[in-house]
């Protein structure tokens, strides 16, 4: 793949990182990523209810009437497709202010790979992601990555107090993907 997070954001201030050993194969691991749906996330369906504030907390109460439940989770996500190289990797990534409950975003075309990597308008936060799976023994390991990078020092302290608050919940997102990935293998 030409598009990988190193050459998207090879410097950046923040990063996370996950993994998760699934014992099934490397294609039915992908089919499963590709495939996985909103209603598969009940943490992560609970934390943008948190997110949405109280309009959000009414409606859904029934997990199961909540909206949006069949999107595909990487349709669903902020960042978007950037590149993909079946079934080693998916990278996505956004530009945004997110410091604001409704992000804003520039007006650049959002995937496209060559407007992510030369984006440097000062104010803003570029982030990018993947899932990366890698055969090992007779399973796969999944692994996701999040990199950040603010493309200026007002946006960066900007995003640094955003992310203190919202690093424990990006990671109980990235968990609650890959642990419905491993169930959905497993469920015949």
């Amino acid at each position: 793949m030409n598009w990988t997070l190193e050459r998207l954001l090879p410097t950046f201030d923040k990063r996370e990182h996950h993994s998760r050993l699934i014992h099934a194969p490397q294609d039915r691991v992908w089919d499963t990523l590709m495939d996985l749906r909103a209603g598969d996330l009940p943490v992560t369906l609970g934390l943008m209810r948190v997110r949405g504030g109280p309009s959000a907390w009414v409606k859904g109460i029934d997990v199961g009437a909540h909206e949006g439940m069949d999107l595909r989770v990487l349709d669903s996500m902020a960042p978007r497709e950037m590149a993909a190289d079946p079934p080693h990797e998916v990278v996505l990534g956004d530009i945004a202010r997110y410091v604001a409950l409704r992000p804003s975003r520039p007006e650049i075309e959002r995937g496209d790979p060559e407007a992510f990597a030369g984006f440097a308008e000062p104010g803003w936060s570029k982030v990018v992601m993947n899932f990366r799976l890698t055969p090992e023994g007779d399973g796969t390991l999944l692994s996701t990555e999040t990199r950040v990078l603010a493309t200026d020092a007002s946006a960066r302290r900007a995003f640094a107090l955003y992310w203190g608050v919202m690093r424990a919940g990006s990671g109980l997102i990235r968990h609650d993907i890959l642990r419905a990935i491993e169930k959905k293998t497993r469920t015949p």
